[in-house]
C-alpha cells in the first residue's frame, strides 16, 4: 500500500531492475527505445492502486494500452553459398525456431547471418557458426552430404555428429572419414547445435552486461551452451515449452 510505514515509493519502484529475465526480455525486445520503466508491471500496479483509492477504475486505462502484435526479431540476413555448397537451415527455418522459442532467447540478439565459409571444399577444418559479441550470430555454409574429411575426427566431434543423427565411415586408403546426413539431420544440427548452441553462449554473456571478454571459463561456457541446445531439441520435438 503507498504510504505504508517503512515503504517508499522509491525503494518500490527499484523491483523493475529485478523482474525475471522471461518478462523483462518481451517487454524489452517489443519496445528497445522505450524508458525501463515502459510498461512495467510493478509501476502500473501502483498507478492502479493509487486510482483505485481515488474511486476510479484503472482497467480502461491501463488494459487498453497492450498489443498482441508478435515481438520484432534479429535481423536473419542470407549471403548466397558458393558453388557446391547450401545452407543447410533455411531463413524461413530460423525465422520459426526464434518465433518458438520467444523472446527470452532473442533478447539482445542483433542478428543471425548466414556466411560462406571461406575454406576449399572438403577441408580438413569444418566451421559451423560462431557468436560475435555483442548479439551477431554468424552460421557458415556447408558441403552438402556425404563429406569427405582428411584423417580421423576427434572422439568428441564424432560423439557429436553422431548424436545429430549423422554416420561415420573411416577409410584406411588413404586415411578419410566420410560423414552421411541422412533426411533433414543436417539441419537439425545447424539449428540445434550451432544456431542454439550459440544462442545459449549469448545468453550467458548478455545477462553478464555485454562485456565482449568471455564471463566464464570456456569449459564452463561450452558446457552451459551445449546443455541448452540439447534440452532446447528436446523441448522443440517434445511438449512445446520454452527452455528456463
Amino acid at each position: 500500500m503507498i504510504g505504508s510505514p517503512g515503504v517508499s515509493l522509491q525503494s518500490m519502484s527499484r523491483t523493475k531492475h529485478t523482474v525475471p529475465r522471461r518478462i523483462r526480455a518481451a517487454r524489452r525486445v517489443r519496445a528497445p527505445h522505450e524508458p525501463r520503466g515502459y510498461r512495467d508491471p510493478s509501476s502500473r500496479n501502483l498507478l492502479a492502486r493509487a486510482l483505485k483509492e481515488s474511486g476510479i477504475v484503472a482497467e480502461a486505462i491501463l488494459v487498453g494500452g497492450r498489443d498482441n502484435k508478435p515481438a520484432p526479431l534479429p535481423r536473419v540476413i542470407v549471403k548466397r553459398p558458393r558453388s557446391g555448397y547450401v545452407h543447410p537451415a533455411s531463413k524461413a527455418e530460423i525465422v520459426d525456431m526464434l518465433r518458438f522459442f520467444g523472446e527470452e532467447c532473442t533478447y539482445g540478439l542483433r542478428s543471425i547471418e548466414l556466411l560462406q565459409s571461406g575454406l576449399r571444399h572438403h577441408s580438413d577444418e569444418v566451421r559451423f557458426g560462431t557468436l560475435l559479441v555483442p548479439g551477431r550470430i554468424v552460421l557458415y555454409e556447408q558441403p552438402p552430404s556425404p563429406w569427405v574429411l582428411p584423417g580421423r575426427l576427434s572422439e568428441k566431434a564424432q560423439e557429436k555428429v553422431c548424436r545429430a543423427g549423422a554416420s561415420l565411415e573411416s577409410m584406411s586408403e588413404p586415411s578419410q572419414t566420410i560423414v552421411s546426413w541422412p533426411a533433414d539431420t543436417l539441419r537439425d544440427f545447424m539449428l540445434f547445435d550451432v544456431l542454439m548452441h550459440e544462442i545459449g553462449h549469448h545468453l550467458l554473456q548478455h545477462d553478464k552486461g555485454k562485456r565482449r571478454k568471455r564471463v566464464a571459463r570456456t569449459s564452463d561456457h561450452e558446457a552451459l551452451a551445449e546443455r541448452f541446445a540439447a534440452r532446447c531439441r528436446l523441448l522443440y520435438r517434445g511438449d512445446g515449452r520454452a527452455p528456463d
